[in-house]
């Protein structure tokens, strides 16, 4: 089961190039640093840095193609709501 620090740290290395970009440097250093177990950031450490890459630029892709600015009706959220008429 992963930690809370571990998912938050996946995020922010799947959508922030600075924490990523560190990351790749002193890939154990930076886990530590950002609250993960010891377990953790050698887990971390040996990830495959080419799919992360990889899957960073997929996913930024995606957001670009959504566009930052979307219409409240829009939301993702807003489907699962019953309609009001």
């Amino acid at each position: 089961m992963s930690s809370p620090a571990l998912e938050t740290y996946l995020a922010r290395l799947y959508t922030d190039d600075a924490v990523r970009d560190a990351f790749l440097l002193e890939p154990r250093a930076q886990a530590l640093l950002h609250g993960l177990s010891p377990q953790e950031a050698d887990a971390l450490a040996a990830m495959d840095r080419v799919g992360l890459r990889l899957a960073a630029a997929s996913y930024g892709a995606k957001r670009a193609a959504r566009g930052t600015l979307e219409k409240p009706a829009q939301r993702w959220w807003r489907r699962l709501l019953p309609v009001r008429r």
